[in-house]
């Protein structure tokens, strides 16, 4: 049969462990001599010998003899010490109940049956009680059904016996009522004591579980947080500064009496880039804003501002085509606000990363909304001029910024070279909650 093992050291306790199951084990172990609520070889044997000691105790007490059966050997004759050797037997046993329950209970119950043979004493009787109790707590599931099997047999079998011995049924039915308070009342009591503890440790690991889930859940706000702010950081301040990067280069390389232009670009960005930095701290200083939840402030540049956008990159030089539905305002009216921001942001930084790494390029702009989604093209050719000659102006994000964007959303997002090799496209599919009324007034 299986068997559990106890060390000597007092194991920690477990994670999760509630003080209701402790409850119960205290309790346990205060309807019984302790063994079943020991946790150590040294707690058992300290158990085993209150039992042994009980015994001595209840024997000089004279309580002998407690069934009146039929004695045909003569075995009553014998001295009264031998019940103390059938104690002792059945007191060793209950060393063994953790390490070795079925060889605890088979020692323990041959001493039984010779102590009742002898007519019983009541020191043995707590010591079986003590045993099942222990093992209906802490035996497996087979070894309890096994001693459940077992104990019904050797109820039945001596009331049976009983009664065609002495040919009374009365007497039979007596002893049954006895051995069912020493064999089944224990099983039964630690049936219920163990379905406490086990309701007991469901509900502790049920709250380090939610605790848990709680831990992943804060956990995952704050990273949802700071991607987020790593995003708008790089959209907004990144690309602004990249621009006054580039515009700043062609105004060095330009003659003195053209530079004005150039310089007139970089402040209206810096301006621009300072403006959008105070929003952000607007936001981050705001007490009602919620991890993972845009705000207002946030939120400045839709698709209202997409003209803008055009109108900062023409500035610089670059050579844009705009290609905008006739209903643009009423379409930002009936676009979500994190969709329509997110359909700028992707713009800014597709046009970001052509100024960077494919200056003096023809670039496209084109918007489309149908009856489910909003989409966006921004393509540019690809030229043989320089890129942009410092490695901090391509930080290697802006793909993966724009991918992130889109899929917040639920949207798609693609950007390769076309067919030909000489066309960049950048491409995003943006879904819209509910659909656009009259979509053919955006195609």
């Amino acid at each position: 049969m299986d068997s559990v093992v106890v060390d000597d050291a007092a194991p920690a306790t477990p994670a999760g462990t509630s003080p209701r199951r402790a409850q119960w084990r205290q309790l346990a172990g205060l309807l019984t001599f302790g063994i079943a609520g020991a946790t150590t070889r040294r707690g058992i044997a300290k158990g085993a010998l209150a039992l042994f000691c009980t015994g001595v105790v209840l024997w000089s007490l004279g309580l002998t003899g407690l069934w009146t059966v039929a004695d045909p050997l003569g075995l009553r004759a014998a001295p009264r010490w031998i019940h103390l050797v059938t104690l002792a037997t059945a007191a060793l046993a209950v060393m063994l109940v953790r390490t070795r329950p079925a060889a605890a209970l088979s020692i323990a119950g041959i001493a039984a049956v010779a102590d009742f043979v002898l007519g019983g004493s009541l020191g043995v009787f707590l010591v079986i009680w003590e045993l099942l109790f222990s093992v209906g707590m802490h035996g497996t599931a087979r070894i309890r059904k096994v001693v459940n099997s077992v104990v019904g047999v050797v109820v039945a079998l001596a009331v049976g016996g009983v009664s065609i011995s002495e040919l009374d049924a009365q007497i039979g039915v007596i002893i049954g009522l006895q051995l069912m308070a020493l064999l089944i009342l224990p099983l039964w009591w630690s049936a219920t004591v163990r379905q406490k503890v086990e309701l007991a440790d469901l509900e502790a690991r049920r709250a380090a579980d939610l605790e848990r889930i709680g831990e992943l859940r804060r956990a995952e706000a704050v990273q949802s947080e700071r991607s987020a702010i790593a995003r708008d950081l790089h959209d907004v301040i990144a690309s602004r500064l990249s621009t006054i990067a580039i515009q700043s280069a062609a105004a060095l390389a330009a003659p003195a009496h053209d530079q004005s232009v150039s310089l007139r670009a970089v402040r209206g960005q810096a301006l621009e880039a300072l403006q959008e930095m105070r929003s952000m701290i607007v936001v981050l200083r705001s007490e009602s804003h919620c991890p993972g939840h845009d705000h207002p402030a946030a939120l400045s540049g839709g698709l209202d501002h997409i003209g803008d956008l055009i109108d900062a990159a023409r500035a610089t030089g670059m050579c844009i085509r705009l290609v905008l539905p006739t209903h643009l305002d009423d379409l930002a009216a009936s676009v979500p606000v994190t969709i329509s921001q997110a359909c700028s942001r992707i713009v800014q930084e597709a046009l970001a990363n052509a100024a960077k790494h494919a200056p003096e390029s023809d670039v496209s702009v084109a918007l489309h909304g149908d009856r489910s989604e909003l989409r966006v093209v921004v393509e540019n050719s690809l030229t043989t001029a320089s890129p942009v000659d410092h490695p901090s102006l391509s930080g290697g994000v802006g793909l993966a910024t724009m991918r992130e964007r889109a899929e917040a959303v639920g949207g798609r997002f693609t950007a390769a070279p076309d067919q030909t090799a000489s066309v960049w496209r950048v491409e995003a599919s943006l879904p819209v909650p509910g659909g656009l009324e009259e979509p053919g007034r955006y195609s």
